[in-house]
This record gives structure tokens, sequence and C-alpha cells, in this order.
């Protein structure tokens, strides 16, 4: 297995110190580095890494713009100087949060999480069945939930609830920009549901059956539901 980083910060110290430490993990290599997010956005168009380590205080553009302009399944790690910032990094989907200066110890420990996904070479779509995760900040707390594991989401106005087998998560967010961020695996049926297909039972009087409930599929995102769901049967 072999992890293609590229590294964007505008720090060359930093950039060196994150060099260095890849150099060291022999599945990890090095694609590029780009010391700003406008250089980075060129680069990007042209070559998919498997994972990028994100500089937030860059000028002109930041790492936090730059990571809303990324795919939704494009792996990264956010680092900077600036603890403040923790919060907001996962809730922008990140792989996890680096504190400068970075410890090779610390930088480990990130990578390991990033080693449980599955990658592909440099400039191929990545796809993680059953291993993206993402951050749901919930009250107080911040819940971490693997994609596979939510069956469904449900809008309630400014909020939407992410649920689980196990559990129920209230988040406040807007479905409309909640959707644009999950996998592909996930379809709207719905004003007010998203659905994970791989948990369907079965459809039926148009609804969609997923573990108890029972899920209204409207006319207005029918025709593209029952399209992809087309091309898996037999």
């Amino acid at each position: 297995m072999t992890i293609n980083c590229l590294v964007i910060d505008d720090e060359p110290y930093a950039v060196n110190l994150l060099e260095e430490y890849i150099s060291q993990v022999p599945y990890l290599q090095l694609l590029h580095k780009c010391y700003n997010a406008l250089e980075a956005l060129n680069y990007l168009k042209q070559v998919r890494p498997d994972l990028i380590f994100l500089d937030i205080n860059m000028p002109h553009l930041s790492g936090m713009q730059l990571a809303t302009l990324l795919p939704a399944d494009q792996p990264f790690i956010f680092t900077t100087a600036y603890s403040e910032f923790a919060v907001d990094s996962y809730e922008k989907n990140a792989i996890d949060y680096l504190l400068k200066p970075i410890t090779f110890e610390r930088f480990l420990m990130a990578i390991n999480k990033v080693a449980k996904l599955s990658t592909t070479p440099a400039g191929q779509p990545i796809t993680t069945p059953g291993a993206q995760k993402l951050f749901l900040k919930t009250g107080k707390a911040i819940v971490q939930l693997e994609y596979d594991d939510v069956l469904l989401v449900e809008g309630l106005k400014d909020y939407v609830v992410f649920h689980t087998k196990e559990a129920k998560h209230v988040v406040y967010k807007r479905m409309k920009d909640l959707e644009e961020t999950l996998p592909a695996n996930f379809s709207r049926v719905h004003l007010s549901y998203i659905v994970n297909r791989d948990h369907i039972r079965r459809i039926e009087d148009n609804h969609v059956h997923i573990g108890t409930e029972r899920i209204p599929v409207s006319e207005k995102y029918r025709e593209v539901f029952l399209s992809r769901i087309n091309k898996g049967l037999l």
C-alpha cells in the first residue's frame, strides 16, 4: 500500500518538517508541495492525491476555505498553530487536526487513521467503503461515525438527524448543504429524507424500507433515485 501525499502550507519550515516525516514512513510518498491554496487548486485539477496535509492560515485563500472546495471524499488532515480551529476542522470532515509544532509521534497517530482507509494510485478516485468517517457536532460533544453506519438522514427545519442502528444524532445543519457532502451511495428521496442505499431492505409502493423505518419517495426525487437503483437490478 502506498499513500500519495500533497502538502499545502505557506511556511517552508512546516513543509520541510512534513516532508521529513513522510520520508520516514515506508508507505507514504510525497507527490507535491504547494506554498499557497491557489497553487494547490491548480494542481488538484490535474492530480488526485490520496491524502492532503492542509495548513489553515494562508494568504488569499485559507485552508478552511479550500477544504470546502475539495471533493467530499477527499481525505485531508489540517495543520495549524492555532487550537481554536479544532471544532471547525472536524465540521469540515477532516481526518485529523495536527497542532504545530507537530511531533513525529502525533504525526504517526494521524497517519494510522489514514492507513485504515483503502487507497488507489494517485490521480485515481479513492473508494473507501465502510471506512470513511464523519464528525458530528451534537450539543457540546463531537461524535465520530462511519458513513456506512448511517441508515438515513432526516431533515427537521434547520437541523438534521443522523439515524444509525444504535442511536440518533441531531446536528445543526441544512439538508441542502449536507446533501452536497455525502458519498455517492446516499440518495435524496424526499424533502425531509436522504437514505443510504446500501441499507435498503426493499422498495414498495413509493416507500423505502430501511431498518424499522418506512420512508416516502416523493415525485420530485423518484426518477433520479430509481435510476440509480435500476443500475443494480438483476
